[in-house]
């Protein structure tokens, strides 16, 4: 994994937004891509992110075609079909909402809820970066292996745990 995207949303979710500092911390693993105005709803400017080492990007298509991981904050309005493998973490509520989690599944996506990265705490930054080092294949501490694995909704496509979207 080399490159990571974020991709706009239209509501400020300060939890779901990684902040300038919190990129600071993730660049020193990966590349971040971040859509120019991801984060002016929740008071962040494109050049606080750049400072911190983030690549600014115009459009999500890009950074979607490129990044290997990608946090969406949104919900999204077409299929994502993408040409090589994708690991994605989405601020939508996956198990009550199937017809948004229709357009995640393709074989290239492995699809995480946003939780993989939040727990309730606030503790984002945290969570994040151990997110990114588990799919990097670093050590990271247990608890946060058990979060990430009871995270996934689908992985190549295909629904992880079915038990939970009936």
């Amino acid at each position: 994994m080399n490159k990571i995207g974020i991709v706009k949303g239209n509501v400020c979710s300060t939890t779901a937004m990684p902040s300038p500092d919190d990129v600071k911390t993730i660049s020193k693993f990966v590349d971040v891509y971040i859509q120019s105005d991801a984060g002016m709803e929740c008071g962040y400017s494109d050049n606080e992110y750049a400072l911190e080492g983030c690549f600014i990007r115009d459009n999500s298509e890009e950074i979607i075609a490129s990044a290997d991981l990608i946090l969406f904050q949104n919900p999204i309005s077409e299929p994502i079909q993408p040409e090589t493998k994708k690991i994605i973490v989405a601020n939508i509520d996956v198990f009550k909402d199937h017809e948004q989690l229709k357009l995640f599944m393709h074989k290239n996506i492995d699809l995480y809820t946003f939780e993989a990265i939040n727990d309730g705490t606030g503790n984002f930054k945290d969570k994040f970066v151990n997110f990114i080092r588990f799919h990097m294949g670093d050590p990271i501490q247990s608890e946060y292996i058990a979060l990430f694995s009871r995270s996934r909704v689908l992985k190549n496509g295909e629904v992880v745990h079915k038990d939970l979207l009936d």
